[in-house]
């Protein structure tokens, strides 16, 4: 049953799967590719997650659009039985090879940092550089911040992460415990709040969970100390001491201190729009709040009262973790970041949003580094055309954020971006992490994306800068994190529940298309199809049925007509 501008639609199961699997993703897949042909360049994110015994293999394509700006899209959704570079780089060709895709117009790959995908010999990377000479790495900058936490996590005296999942674990399958402490919660007359669950893979959610803590610390800490030896359930002794010890808060307090910074950069390096036109811009201003915290020896008010309340020795000595930690995880950051300093200092010239600064050696010698074929002349011309519209639209009553926002949602058919990935703007989690005033979340909202900012330039000019589309393109389209190719299996998740686990990979992979490629709501795309008479065509088409379409394609193969895909609509 569908609901659709107040009217009710019956389908039934065999019919919806159809639709889906032959129809509206081919479609949607169809008008992808040719966009990014119409485009040119573009990269490519993987991720790898297993689904009960198969390990589900999510294809994302980044492009930069004049009309969107940056564009992120399933391309493809596969099972693989073999998680090996070779298997990976087979699948990755016959994907694009599959969607008319040329490989020679990759920029890069974005995966998870590990050696299968980006190691020296033999890996993804590698491979695939051997087709593709000027292909680039686009590291997942933050798998590096949870790792620098993860490999810096041994400099510590107190292991923070075992405690929690302790404490965690305590109370996760009793319920007569956690009645007992909603006894304590009473007392203290403070709102009962649960413990947060520390994810093991994922060190960067020790933030949330040390802040959950905190909250809670006085009640949860009375439990604990008053649970006695003869009782059912004693108090284990490293919690026992866990909270009783002025190390163990003052390293909680320091860590909630510096996790904030980097928790805080994470959920940003996640934003659906960002791209290495950001990254020296959110790198480097952490190091630098890392190192500022280093040379103040200043880690956080109440970690310095709880400091200063130990004896000298103990002093010294927890803050000698304290900096190690610290040093480690900066030692960490810029070994990857090292690696791609250049690219990402030459590329962001490009989130400059005030365009008329820019000059234009700073844009020849991104190209140079890009090693992209282009006029100069032209593009010298092309560049003072959009400095002089920038001018132009910057003169307008209107704001130029507000010029942009009704020139985007004209594009999109007024649809609402955030129902379908809210990634486009700040996770709950995220705005929960700042707090933010409402004056801040104005100046958010007047905010200017720059690649919408450079697609709005493009749309206003009177001549068509060929150029200047070809390198935002390109360097658009390079990804600093893998965080939407990780999100699809949050919507599979949702997509493949325990009641639906006979779907089909086919299937599964159609309505991941579908709801992640989608940029309209369900009204906007039943008036859009009703537009688009191939669509309706193909819909009202027996062959949209599995067991015809084979069948079609066994005459095909019989009389040497095979045809790669039949229902891919143009």
């Amino acid at each position: 049953m569908i609901l659709i501008s107040g009217k009710i639609l019956h389908v039934e199961k065999t019919k919806a799967r159809e639709l889906a699997v032959n129809v509206l993703a081919p479609f949607m897949t169809a008008k992808i590719t040719q966009m990014i042909n119409k485009t040119g360049f573009y990269s490519l994110s993987f991720d790898a997650s297993n689904k009960g015994h198969k390990k589900m293999f999510p294809f994302v394509i980044n492009y930069f659009t004049v009309e969107g700006g940056i564009e992120r899209s399933v391309i493809e959704v596969i099972e693989l039985v073999n998680e090996t570079a070779d298997y990976i780089v087979a699948s990755l060709r016959e994907v694009l090879q599959m969607n008319n895709i040329n490989i020679q117009n990759m920029t890069s790959i974005g995966a998870d940092n590990t050696n299968v995908n980006y190691g020296r010999n033999h890996s993804v990377f590698s491979l695939l550089k051997s087709d593709v000479p000027n292909l680039m790495k686009g590291n997942c900058f933050s798998h590096v911040l949870n790792n620098a936490v993860k490999t810096s996590h041994t400099h510590l005296m107190i292991d923070v992460e075992s405690i929690l999942s302790k404490l965690y674990g305590h109370f996760s399958s009793s319920t007569k415990r956690v009645e007992s402490l909603k006894e304590y919660f009473d007392f203290v007359e403070q709102d009962h709040l649960l413990l947060l669950k520390h994810i093991s893979i994922r060190w960067l959610s020790l933030y949330p969970s040390i802040e959950r803590l905190l909250k809670v610390l006085d009640p949860l800490s009375a439990y604990f100390l008053d649970l006695g030896d003869r009782d059912e359930f004693p108090c284990p002794p490293t919690i026992s001491i866990f909270f009783t010890s002025t190390e163990a808060k003052c390293t909680m307090y320091f860590l909630h201190n510096v996790l904030f910074d980097l928790q805080k950069k994470s959920l940003e390096l996640q934003r659906y729009y960002i791209s290495i036109v950001d990254l020296r811009r959110i790198i480097t201003s952490l190091l630098t709040k890392l190192n500022d915290r280093l040379k103040q020896n200043f880690f956080g008010y109440q970690t310095k009262v709880l400091l200063n309340s130990l004896a000298n020795a103990q002093r010294e000595k927890l803050n000698k973790s304290f900096v190690d930690y610290v040093s480690s995880i900066i030692k960490y950051i810029e070994k990857y970041y090292d690696e791609q300093s250049e690219l990402a200092e030459l590329t962001a010239v490009f989130g400059i949003c005030d365009i008329d600064e820019i000059k234009f050696c700073q844009i020849e010698k991104c190209v140079a580094f890009l090693k992209l074929e282009v006029d100069h002349d032209k593009l010298f011309d092309e560049m003072n055309i959009l400095q002089s519209t920038f001018k132009e639209v910057n003169s307008y009553r209107e704001s130029l954020s507000h010029q942009i926002q009704k020139y985007i949602g004209d594009r999109t058919h007024g649809s609402n971006r955030d129902i379908i990935n809210d990634q486009y703007n700040e996770s709950e989690d995220e705005r929960d992490l700042f707090h933010k005033s409402a004056i801040e979340s104005h100046e958010n909202e007047n905010r200017i994306r720059s690649d919408q900012l450079w697609g709005y330039l493009l749309s206003k000019s009177t001549t068509f800068c060929s150029e200047m589309t070809k390198i935002l393109a390109y360097v658009y389209s390079i990804p600093c994190s893998n965080a939407f190719a990780e999100g699809v299996f949050s919507h599979m998740k949702h997509s493949w529940t325990p009641s639906r686990n006979l779907m089909s990979t086919e299937t599964i992979a159609a309505e991941l298309k579908i709801r992640l490629n989608s940029k309209m709501k369900c009204e906007d795309f039943y008036s859009f199809a009703q537009s688009q008479p191939e669509l309706i065509k193909c819909a009202h088409s027996k062959q949209k049925y599995s067991h015809i379409k084979k069948r079609v394609l066994t005459i095909a193969n019989r009389e040497g007509l095979f045809q790669v895909n039949i229902f891919i609509v143009i």
